[in-house]
């Protein structure tokens, strides 16, 4: 029940900010340096707040096992031109059809066990056409007692230290740029999450 609550729609919208202190992502999509040429896919795509931040691409695809996220994101994208949304997990036959020029895993890497997630970071790594990865996640960190409160209650059950998420990325062969410790919101927030721009080794 608890799982339940806390990931639907209106909980995730609404509630979380509130209690997170605010939440403003546009440092994390920043990252992307997304242009008009891009084609993005975004893996844990929730309920598509992405796109709230992502005014420009060529085309964007959301994946997500959540079927009831999906609707939403379906709902709330409804008209808007190459946008789409696929209630399953991202396949490595997806990437060979879509060829995404930038990847987003916003909050997805927590609610993953070590050997899943860096078997994704992998699936990235072997696809060319990717130019650029971020991720961002709740992170454990010395003193900041109320944000790791906060990373405990969350949903995802693999909530790591800077460490953690530095060594995923070391096993999947990816290059590891600016790794930042982000607020939720730049000046209220109380949340602390890890962010981390990716890229595929150079040949």
């Amino acid at each position: 029940m608890y799982q339940r609550v806390l990931g639907h729609p209106f909980v995730y919208n609404h509630v979380r900010p509130w209690i997170v202190g605010g939440v403003d992502m546009s440092p994390v999509y920043a990252r992307l340096e997304a242009e008009p040429d891009d084609v993005i896919v975004d893996v844990g795509c929730g309920t598509g707040d992405a796109l709230h931040y992502l005014p420009s691409f060529k085309a964007y695809h959301g994946f997500d096992v959540d079927q009831v996220a999906i609707e939403f994101a379906r709902n709330e994208a409804a008209g808007r031109p190459n946008v789409s949304f696929e209630a399953r997990p991202l396949e490595t036959e997806d990437l060979a059809a879509i060829q995404p020029s930038l990847v987003i895993l916003a909050g997805l890497l927590h609610h993953m066990e070590d050997a899943q997630a860096t078997a994704l970071l992998e699936m990235f790594a072997g696809t060319r056409s990717i130019r650029r990865i971020v991720t961002q996640d709740p992170v454990y960190l010395p003193r900041e007692h109320v944000s790791n409160l906060l990373a405990w209650l969350d949903r995802g059950k693999f909530v790591r230290r800077e460490g953690g998420y530095r060594e995923l990325v070391a096993q999947a062969g990816l290059e590891l740029a600016s790794p930042e410790v982000m607020r939720s919101h730049p000046q209220s927030g109380r949340a602390r999450y890890f962010v981390m721009t990716l890229s595929t080794s150079s040949p």
